[in-house]
């Protein structure tokens, strides 16, 4: 027993794991099953056999044509591209984390009971789902891109999916269904494809980003470390600024009391999450756009942070933070007023409802209590300032009020004395 216990001296170096699109457990699908779904179109294995999916499967397919087409023009064809992906096929695999769903997965089963099939016995069906998907993706991407600049759009203007009559529509809910963690593609199959587009697509990082305006989110062009998927880089661009570190106190105050305490709120420069600071009275806070994909967005990337052992947590330290902030809807109207909270469809009523509700199951697990974070020090400077308050309250109304009411005090009681007096002449001229 004891030399089976033994450790190796050099023990082997494990390689990087590359899994990091997963299926959702049951414990966080409960805080709102809808969020972790797609709804307009299906990336992916998870959810590619669903029948209410069905209907987009013929807009993929036009797409796919018209990216053929385009790389038809540099003398590229369907083979081409069906070497390129083979080459990196067992990568692609690599990524997702349950492809072989087991007969006795009840919790998958009752959630997907229309996509769970055997994808590792179907890697034909695999291949062609990433070709498909992924060209879909960029032509979207790349259809907003034209779209946003002006350019002319390769499609009918009267398009169902790719006319600029219909974008305005579409794209939102296209959106939100590529930042649904189990809707992923791997970057690596959208990357491939557009390598072999050529210079039509350029760098996909940048074009992902311009999708979902992240341009101020970050003023880095670049992120340093290779990313999994569309939700890793997303995550990463919103949170690649800023000095925060992610700590949580219970004790953190809401927003109402820490402005009557003396605190003055403003944007920060960038709209990284992790761009917060509190420096002197004033304190910094990222612009936050909610409207009805922000549930779900930060619900998919702090699941992303729970199931991903290297993923960091600051989206989630930055929703606990937020919750900590808004304890009422005055709590929201307050930031809504100094520009942190832009709300383009919710009430603050709703707002407040959102914070709520998806910290309630949420867990911190793996944050150190003893970081010394921004919450920290304006809690310690709440403190400081109601004692400065009290201190003050009592040293300028209090006591002067006793100074205040001193004089008057003698006049009355002059008056009274006077009045007594008065009282007794005329008592003795009566009498």
């Amino acid at each position: 027993m004891t030399k089976k216990l033994q450790l190796p001296q050099n023990p082997p170096a494990q390689e990087p794991c590359s899994k990091s699109i997963y299926r959702i457990p049951k414990i966080l699908t409960d805080v709102n099953s809808h969020a972790f779904k797609p709804n307009l179109a299906s990336f992916g294995p998870y959810h590619n056999n669903c029948h209410h999916f069905y209907p987009m499967e013929e807009h993929k397919h036009r797409a796919l044509i018209q990216f053929l087409r385009r790389i038809a023009k540099a003398s590229k064809t369907p083979n081409d591209v069906l070497i390129a992906m083979r080459r990196v096929e067992s990568r692609l695999i690599a990524y997702y984390d349950r492809l072989q769903v087991e007969k006795d997965d009840e919790d998958c089963l009752e959630r997907c009971r229309f996509c769970c099939r055997d994808w590792l016995k179907e890697k034909d069906q695999f291949l062609k789902v990433m070709i498909v998907d992924g060209c879909f993706a960029l032509e979207i991407m790349l259809a907003d891109k034209r779209f946003a600049s002006g350019e002319q759009s390769e499609y009918d203007s009267h398009d169902p999916i790719f006319g600029v009559e219909r974008m305005i529509e579409v794209v939102p809910r296209l959106k939100r269904d590529m930042l649904i963690l189990e809707n992923q593609l791997p970057l690596l199959a959208l990357t491939t494809l557009a390598t072999i587009d050529g210079s039509e697509i350029g760098d996909v990082n940048t074009l992902i980003k311009d999708f979902y305006n992240l341009s101020s989110a970050s003023p880095k062009d670049q992120i340093s470390d290779e990313c999994f998927h569309i939700l890793d880089l997303y995550r990463k661009i919103l949170t690649s600024e800023g000095e925060y570190l992610p700590s949580y106190k219970k004790n953190i105050q809401s927003a109402t009391k820490l402005k009557n305490a003396g605190v003055l709120f403003c944007k920060s420069k960038t709209n990284s999450l992790r761009d917060i600071s509190f420096n002197g009275d004033i304190l910094s806070l990222p612009q936050l756009e909610v409207d009805d994909t922000t549930e779900s967005s930060l619900l998919n990337l702090m699941a992303f942070e729970r199931l991903h052992e290297t993923a960091g947590n600051e989206v989630t330290a930055y929703v606990f933070f937020m919750d900590g902030l808004i304890k009422t809807v005055d709590d929201v109207a307050l930031l809504r007023n100094e520009e942190i909270i832009k709300g383009l469809v919710h009430s603050d009523e709703n707002i407040f409802k959102i914070f709520s509700k998806i910290t309630k199951e949420a867990t911190l697990a793996g944050l150190m209590d003893d970081i010394i974070g921004v919450n920290s020090k304006f809690n310690t400077y709440y403190k400081k300032m109601m004692h400065w308050w009290r201190t003050n309250f009592v040293e300028t109304y209090l006591e002067s009020l006793w100074v205040f009411i001193s004089p008057y005090g003698g006049l009355l009681l002059l008056a009274l004395t006077i009045f007594n007096t008065m009282c007794t002449i005329l008592r003795y001229y009566k009498a």
